[in-house]
């Protein structure tokens, strides 16, 4: 009986150490996943821009500022920028608004002074990022406007498809 029960200790011995290395390994499923990614930001706000001063004869007054800048990224292809203004400007006021772009096609000064639906500012803007780019504001009242007291607007930048 001493032998038979030593011969079942070693075989249990070796069927448990058999089975604690028979598994070599394991395996997991991951999702993966990468959603659209299409972000904006800028760099501060312009100067103030007032006119003061409109000499005799010239029918108009400009001031600008290139001051900001602004970055996007995205992950998507043939995305643009729009600008919108949260209210328009008075009559014979006029705002500019232009975006420097190394990812895109830049359209240059655009006319943003009663955009409160948004315009295309920078088109065919592909995957990747687009950083410290210059962005501008051109100020132009006309003799004929009259006065505005000081008073803000926003001017909203979205990339977009």
């Amino acid at each position: 009986m001493k032998i038979f029960s030593a011969i079942l200790i070693l075989v249990l011995t070796v069927v448990v150490s058999v089975s604690a290395f028979a598994q070599t390994s394991a395996t997991q499923v991951l999702t993966l996943e990468v959603k659209a990614i299409n972000k904006i930001a800028v760099t501060g706000n312009p100067q103030p821009l007032v006119i003061n001063d409109i000499p005799a004869g010239v029918e108009s007054a400009t001031v600008s500022d290139y001051s900001t800048t602004y970055d996007v990224t995205t992950n998507m292809e043939n995305m643009k920028i729009v600008a919108s203004i949260n209210s328009p400007l008075p009559s014979g006021m006029q705002l500019m608004v232009d975006l420097g772009s190394d990812q895109g096609s830049t359209a240059g000064l655009v006319d943003v002074s009663n955009a409160t639906t948004p315009v295309n500012v920078v088109t065919g803007i592909q995957r990747g990022s687009d950083a410290s780019q210059a962005i501008g504001y051109v100020f132009t009242a006309y003799a004929t406007a009259g006065t505005m007291p000081s008073d803000s607007r926003v001017v909203t930048l979205t990339i977009s498809e």
